[in-house]
């Protein structure tokens, strides 16, 4: 169980915690968000600017290679290529280009001889735009090279017939040194993508064409987050978000570069860069939570002490005063406010139920010992709710005085009473023994009377139980009868059938012996021929007639054998209609032997009752013997009983009236 100083302890320091940890999430978060909306904002106007300045540099590009574009000897074909190569080399070396070339309408360097009909910028350029390549490797040096190209017009007027393409090849890091020179804060970076999402642009040229985010995260969940921004640049959007990259939280903002064939350009920096002052203001807050949490501790564990102690004090008294303890003094608190005032009162509390308790004990003691004249000591501190039990007290010694002289009174009147009731207790003893005595000689003739009625009941149930039998007896021999009847019938029937089944075999047997005389016949014209299937007619001839004579003698039997069935059949008849009488006449009797048990099993039940009453009779007639001999007896005790309690009553001392 807590203890209030526990709990005071406990809702001070939450309620201080709370407060705290409130305002200070609250600070905390309002400053991460309001730091986050500034930091993409100024990063997505960096990017912007990024991309504009990237523009502005392809632009100067452009523009150089455009008004070379625009150079009328260029394209006069009475030129001598020298003075051609000389205009290209000075213009190279005017603005820093690696080299230049002039490509003709059919895709043919005027320089070099190579063909240049399947190179981007070539095509571009001879569809009249001014065209900057992405990074690429130059299958004529090998190097990496980035081409700015321009349409070569006729006769030097811009607008007119394109009659060729000019290029030229500035430094491969010209693009690098673009981004290499954004730098929004320390370890911040910038690259380009093209639409493919293929870096063209980095601080290092170890990337540049080979390094393709989007493809890498297929196979390294880490840049997932990057691919999903590099995703959106090749969309050509602007944007911001954010990545985990070598195990540091970066931010990234991003937008398309204008003119150029979907690129894009990222500006990255480390999250720390931006987000150190919140973290120091988290610091701070959290150090500010802790102190006042140690503060609020010592505050409420103080204020908790000043208050537990005393409620703790009464307490442990009042867990005393339940135990019984009346004694033990309740320790001194000098405070003045309520917890002092709640200790003075538990003291005075205590002090009173003793007093209150003792002189209770005091007046119980003295009625125990017999003295019913005893008066309160301290009528004083019995006040308020007490004072109801001393009342009680009171009222106690009062009834108590009142009942003992009504039980002296009393114990007098029973005496008397129990000599008259011994007196009539003993005349009631003595004609309720001669009572017992006519009602056994009654029970015992009622006795043999109930015997001879039971004997014969039980004799009318043996034969009612043997009647019975020889009724079911009786009964299966009629119906076996009944199926001698039945089976005789289909004997009867059976006969019929082979009679009939024999007088088929003697006509086929008249048949035979008719077919087998017309085979003799036809065997005798045969002659020698037919001598064989004579024997054989002769043969079927002797079979036919033996079995028509088999038939003829099987056929007398079974005439024979109907005749018999006929007599049998009328007999078993006969035996049924006798049997039938013999089972109507014993089921009349055990009809009639079935009331005779009926009749007597009645009679041997009210005999029976009839005993049961005499015997209860009886019973009573013997216990009202025995109440009248306990009676006499417990009048003497009942006599002497009031004697002793007038002579206990006499040993108290009674208040006077």
């Amino acid at each position: 169980m807590k203890s209030i100083r526990t709990k005071i302890t406990l809702c001070l320091i939450l309620t201080v915690l709370i407060g705290l940890v409130a305002s200070g999430t609250s600070s905390i978060m309002l400053n991460y968000n309001n730091t986050l909306l500034t930091v993409e904002h100024m990063m997505g106007q960096t990017a912007v600017l990024a991309a504009g300045r990237a523009q502005q540099e392809l632009e100067v590009y452009k523009n150089v290679v455009m008004e070379v574009g625009c150079i009328p000897q260029l394209s006069d074909p009475e030129v001598p290529v020298g003075e051609k190569q000389a205009i290209i080399d000075e213009r190279v070396s005017m603005h820093g280009f690696r080299r230049g070339n002039i490509v003709g309408a059919d895709g043919i360097s005027i320089f070099d001889g190579n063909d240049y009909s399947d190179r981007e910028y070539v095509r571009q350029a001879m569809q009249g735009n001014v065209f900057v390549s992405e990074p690429l490797i130059s299958k004529i040096t090998g190097e990496l090279s980035i081409m700015v190209a321009a349409p070569l017009y006729s006769g030097g007027n811009y607008g007119k017939s394109i009659v060729g393409v000019v290029y030229f090849v500035p430094n491969e890091t010209f693009l690098n040194d673009i981004v290499s020179a954004i730098q929004i804060g320390e370890n911040s970076r910038a690259y380009m993508i093209n639409k493919a999402g293929d870096t063209i642009a980095d601080i290092t040229l170890d990337t540049i064409t080979v390094q393709n985010i989007e493809a890498e995260a297929q196979s390294d969940p880490a840049l997932l987050e990057l691919a999903a921004i590099h995703e959106q640049m090749r969309q050509g959007k602007n944007g911001f978000g954010s990545y985990i990259s070598g195990g540091h939280k970066m931010f990234a903002s991003y937008a398309p570069v204008p003119d150029t064939d979907g690129w894009s350009i990222a500006v990255t920096a480390p999250q720390i860069n931006y987000l150190q002052s919140t973290l120091d203001a988290m610091v701070i807050n959290i150090g500010v939570i802790v102190i006042s949490i140690v503060l609020s501790v010592i505050v409420a564990l103080a204020l908790a002490i000043n208050i537990g102690r005393p409620m703790k004090a009464c307490v442990n008294r009042m867990k005393l005063l339940v135990e019984g303890d009346l004694e033990t003094p309740m320790p001194k608190v000098t405070s003045k406010d309520e917890t002092g005032v709640l200790v003075r009162s538990t003291e005075t509390l205590v002090e009173g139920l003793r007093i209150v308790i003792s002189d209770i004990s005091y007046l119980l003691n003295e009625m125990a010992n017999q003295n019913l004249d005893v008066h309160t000591e301290h009528e004083d501190v019995y006040v308020g709710s007490f004072r109801n039990i001393l009342l009680s007290m009171r009222n106690m010694r009062i009834e108590l005085n009142g009942a003992m002289r009504q039980v002296n009174h009393s114990a007098e009147e029973v005496a008397n009473a129990s000599n008259q009731l011994s007196a009539s207790a003993q005349t009631l003893s003595q004609s309720t023994t001669e009572q017992a005595s006519s009602v056994q000689e009654l029970a015992a003739r009622i006795s043999l009377i109930s015997e001879d009625v039971k004997n014969t009941a039980e004799g009318a149930l043996n034969v009612r139980s043997q009647t019975h039998q020889a009724g079911e007896e009786v009964l299966l021999c009629n119906q076996k009868m009944q199926n001698l009847e039945e089976a005789m019938e289909r004997i009867q029937t059976s006969s019929d059938q082979i009679e009939k089944i024999l007088k088929t075999i003697d006509d086929i047997a008249f048949q035979t012996n008719i077919l087998a005389l017309n085979a003799a016949v036809e065997a005798a014209r045969a002659g020698s021929a037919g001598k064989g299937f004579a024997v054989v007619a002769e043969e079927v001839r002797n079979l036919a007639g033996k079995s028509a004579e088999a038939a003829r003698n099987t056929s007398d039997l079974i005439a024979c054998s109907t005749d018999a069935v006929h007599i049998g059949t009328e007999i078993a008849r006969n035996t049924a209609d006798v049997l039938q009488g013999v089972v109507d006449s014993i089921q009349s009797v055990v009809a009639s032997i079935d009331q005779i048990a009926v009749v007597s099993s009645e009679q041997s039940e009210s005999v029976g009752q009839a005993s049961e009453s005499i015997n209860q009779i009886a019973a009573v007639v013997q216990n009202n013997s025995a109440t009248a001999e306990e009676g006499a007896a417990a009048s003497e005790q009942l006599s002497a009983a009031a004697a002793c309690l007038r002579e206990l009553v006499g040993q108290f001392t009674l208040a006077s009236k």
